[in-house]
């Protein structure tokens, strides 16, 4: 069943491979849930009673608002699914509400904790070192998501065309403008790392298969870790800090949208929020009757 369901996320909803393994995880929860707390085995017979139970059960257990609702919102994507295709007769994650979540703006780096994270020494005189540090530069130049990064190849570098080709989510593929500098970058990882081939990823294991996204994550929080007191030391700290760092240099909420490959524009305007509790420390920490 909830191979089915996979099959269906990949291919009919074009989601992306992380996307759809963080589906399938939230449904194997909810299958455990009922074979063990219920005594369930068929997921159709399920009704509101069991998805607040199981509500109720992660809220014990100190999960927070925002994974309980990311849950519930695969429940009710796979009802929807049963009852098109498997003869469902009812989804018992409607009606359910959604838990209050609290307002989180992330901070992003300052400048001076990227030009830290980005400094040469602090990587090792090795192949990984060298991949580790083009890696770092290249979430933070382009602001890309982590599973943009890991299918990023080589064929879909145009160096002479001064562009990028990345594929985002729901297989939506955006152009991104490349800095001079990033080129240079590039060309050096080539040396370190040949292209095998254009279907060949930028960032692979020795093997040259892919980095794993764990891997990834466990590379930028790492290196976070000894330059940024940020909290949230993953790649998407990265992302965020390419937009915040464009909004502040003037750039178009418009245009930060594109780069992003963000569906609409209210996706993005978190940034503006996060950018104006950035102003308001500058300004209190600078101005002579602020302190």
């Amino acid at each position: 069943m909830l191979e089915s369901y996979a099959e269906y996320l990949a291919l009919e909803r074009r989601l992306s491979p992380a996307t759809v393994e963080a589906y399938v995880s939230d449904m194997s929860q909810w299958v455990v849930f009922l074979e063990w707390h219920v005594g369930m085995e068929d997921l159709l017979e399920a009704d509101r009673s069991h998805v607040r139970a199981w509500v109720a059960n992660m809220v014990d257990r100190g999960m927070d608002a925002r994974s309980v609702n990311r849950k519930l919102s695969t429940l009710r994507s796979f009802y929807r699914f049963a009852e098109q295709s498997m003869g469902a007769t009812r989804n018992p994650a409607l009606g359910i509400p959604a838990l209050k979540e609290k307002k989180r703006l992330v901070r992003a780096l300052t400048t001076d904790e990227v030009e830290a994270l980005l400094d040469p020494a602090l990587f090792p005189a090795t192949r990984e070192g060298q991949r580790d540090q083009f890696l770092l530069f290249t979430l933070y130049a382009f602001g890309l998501r982590r599973a943009e990064l890991i299918g990023l190849k080589h064929g879909d570098v145009d160096v002479r065309e001064g562009v990028i080709r990345v594929l985002g989510k729901r297989n939506k593929e955006r152009q991104l403008p490349v800095l001079p500098a990033w080129a240079e970058a590039y060309e050096e990882h080539l040396q370190a790392w040949p292209a095998m081939a254009p279907a060949a990823p930028v960032f692979s294991l020795e093997s040259g298969k892919p980095l794993p996204p764990r891997l990834v994550y466990r590379i930028v929080h790492s290196y976070l870790q000894g330059t940024s007191t940020v909290e949230t030391k993953s790649p998407h700290i990265l992302r965020h800090t390419f937009a915040t760092h464009l909004l502040d240099m003037g750039a178009d909420l418009s245009a930060i949208r594109s780069l992003l490959g963000h569906a609409n524009l209210s996706a993005t305007q978190i940034y503006t929020h996060a950018s104006m509790e950035q102003l308001k420390r500058v300004y209190h920490q600078s101005h002579p009757k602020g302190r």
